[in-house]
C-alpha cells in the first residue's frame, strides 16, 4: 500500500516538474519504478518513458542508474573498515 501511495505521489509531483526547470521526467520515471513493484502496468509505462527519453537525447537508463547505485552501495557495504572505525554497541 504504501509503494501505491509514495508511487502516485512521485508521479503528480513529476508531472508538476515537467514544465518547470529541473528533473520532472526523472521524478516520473522514479515514481514508475516504485509503482512497478505493486502494478503491471507501472513497467510497461517505465519502458515507454524510457524509450521517449532516448529519443529525446536524454541519455538515462532509470533501471540502470539505481543497479549502479545498489552495486555501488553492496560493495561500499562489503569492503572492510578501517581498525579504527567500530560500529557502536548497541547496549
Amino acid at each position: 500500500m504504501a509503494n501505491l501511495v509514495v508511487g502516485w505521489a512521485l508521479v503528480v509531483a513529476g508531472i508538476i516538474l515537467i514544465p518547470l526547470p529541473g528533473p520532472g521526467w526523472l521524478v516520473v520515471g522514479i515514481g514508475l519504478l516504485v509503482l512497478g513493484r505493486e502494478v503491471r502496468w507501472a513497467r510497461g509505462a517505465l519502458v515507454r518513458l524510457e524509450r521517449f527519453m532516448r529519443r529525446h537525447g536524454m541519455r538515462t537508463s532509470l533501471r540502470r542508474l539505481i543497479a549502479r547505485r545498489q552495486r555501488e552501495r553492496a560493495r561500499r557495504d562489503a569492503s572492510p573498515r578501517h581498525p579504527s572505525v567500530q560500529p557502536m554497541d548497541p547496549h
